[in-house]
C-alpha cells in the first residue's frame, strides 16, 4: 500500500463509467438484451457546452445512462453527432485499453445472450475461465460490445460493476492517480506469472503481469490497473467522440486548484483552451488524460 497524500483527496466521488458509441440505439439495445437492464430515460436536449468540453466544434451530444444491478454509478453511453468518428479496437494487453467489469450471478445465461447478440469472444478458450486461487477463483470471460469496447463478465454472488485498465508503466500510473488525484492503490509492483489473466484476455502464454487496485475516493467504485510484460503491446488512443472511447467522470472539490496542479505536472487537458466548460448553472467540468490517454472528466458542483 502507498502512503496517503498529506492533503485531502481532491477527488470525492464518481458519476459514471463512460464510452462513446457508433450507434447509440444499437449499443443500448445490446446491453438491454444481454444483461436485462432497464430502458434508460429519454435523451437530454443538446447542450451548448459540449463542443468546448470535448474540443470538437459543432459537436452534438446524445447520451443514455444505464444502471447495472449492485452499482450506484451509471454506465453512460454517448454518441457525438456533427463530428467525424474514427473507430478503433485495442487488444486487452495494449496500454490505453479499458474494460467494464460486470459481476453477474449466472455467467452461463449471460454468455448465451452474448453469443445470441454476436459479441466477439476474446478469451483464449472461448469459454469461461477460472481466474484466481483454486478455492477463491471466479469464472469469467472477456468479450466485445458492438463498439469493440471490452467487457469482462465475472460470475459472482454479488452483482456490481467496475473498470479495468491496461497501462504502459505502472509507476507513472501510480504517481498520477495517487499523487495528483489522491487515490490509495494496493497491490504488488513486482511482475509475476498470471496464466489465468493471460488466458482471459487472449494473450500469448509466457508473459508476466502486475496489477494494482483502488477505489475512487469517497466511493466503493473499484478500478483495476494491469501492466503486461513479455508480449507485444501497442499504445491505444481514441478521441472522445470515437466509438469505443472509454472514460470516467469524477467529482472534485476544487476544480480550479486541481487543474492548476495538473497543468504544472504536464498532464494533457483535452477541453478547448484548457478551461472548464459551464455544463449547467451548477456544474463545471473539463476533460483531461491520464498517462495512457484514458479520458477523465473532472466536474465540480456548487
Amino acid at each position: 500500500m502507498f502512503a496517503q497524500t498529506e492533503q485531502p483527496a481532491p477527488v470525492v466521488g464518481m458519476l459514471n463509467y463512460i464510452h462513446a458509441t457508433a450507434n447509440l440505439d444499437t449499443t443500448v439495445q445490446f446491453y438491454l438484451d444481454v444483461f436485462g437492464l432497464e430502458k434508460p430515460n429519454p435523451p437530454r436536449p443538446p447542450n451548448p457546452a459540449v463542443p468546448g468540453l470535448i474540443n470538437a466544434p459543432g459537436a452534438l451530444l446524445h447520451v443514455a445512462v444505464l444502471k447495472f444491478p449492485g452499482s450506484p454509478f451509471g454506465f453512460e453511453l454517448t454518441y457525438f453527432g456533427a463530428v467525424d468518428h474514427k473507430a478503433g479496437q485495442a487488444l486487452p494487453t495494449d496500454p490505453g485499453a479499458a474494460a467494464l467489469v460486470v459481476q453477474v450471478p449466472d455467467l452461463d445465461r449471460v454468455l448465451a445472450a452474448l453469443k445470441k447478440a454476436g459479441a466477439p469472444i476474446i478469451s483464449r478458450s472461448g469459454v469461461p475461465i477460472k481466474v484466481g486461487p483454486p478455492d477463491r477463483g471466479a469464472r469469467m470471460i472477456m468479450v466485445r460490445d458492438p463498439d469493440g469496447y471490452l467487457l469482462e463478465v465475472v460470475e459472482s454472488a454479488t452483482a456490481g460493476a467496475a473498470m479495468g485498465r491496461t497501462v504502459a508503466d505502472m509507476e507513472a500510473t501510480r504517481k498520477f492517480y495517487h499523487d495528483l488525484l489522491g487515490f490509495e492503490l494496493t497491490g504488488d509492483m513486482e511482475f509475476g506469472p498470471h496464466p489465468g489473466i493471460h488466458a482471459l484476455v487472449g494473450a500469448p502464454a509466457g508473459g508476466t503481469a502486475r496489477r494494482l487496485t483502488t477505489k475512487v475516493p469517497g466511493t466503493n467504485a473499484r478500478l483495476e490497473f494491469r501492466e503486461f510484460k513479455g508480449i507485444p503491446r501497442t499504445p491505444f488512443h481514441l478521441r472522445i467522440p470515437d466509438p469505443g472511447c472509454p472514460a470516467v467522470a469524477l467529482r472534485v472539490t476544487d476544480l480550479d486548484g486541481l487543474l492548476k496542479r495538473i497543468k504544472a505536472a504536464g498532464v494533457k487537458v483535452v477541453s478547448a483552451g484548457g478551461i472548464p466548460a459551464q455544463f449547467s448553472p451548477t456544474i463545471r467540468n473539463i476533460f483531461i488524460e491520464d498517462p495512457d490517454g484514458f479520458k477523465i472528466e473532472l466536474f465540480q458542483t456548487k
